[in-house]
């Protein structure tokens, strides 16, 4: 059986991380939002984030909040 990605992405990255109170208020609303959205695995928003490595692995999922400079230490980490 063939996943669809969105699906593959929630199973490989259930959930993404919401830091801070800005993040944590921002999940509130997009829960409250988006008619799509009823499990913590949901893709809550256009802007999640997920950094794949060259092999097609995913690694980890960011919140739509996230900015890329956030993450750049993931990224570097996993170019090492």
């Amino acid at each position: 059986m063939q996943l669809r990605c969105e699906e593959y992405l929630k199973s490989v990255a259930p959930t993404e991380e919401y830091n801070g109170l800005k993040a944590k208020a921002a999940k509130t609303l997009f829960k409250a939002i988006s008619k799509s959205v009823e499990k913590d695995s949901d893709i809550k928003w256009n802007f999640t984030k997920f950094l794949i490595s060259k092999d097609g692995e995913t690694i980890k999922r960011f919140a739509p909040t996230t900015e890329p400079k956030d993450f750049e230490k993931d990224i570097e980490e996993m170019l090492a």
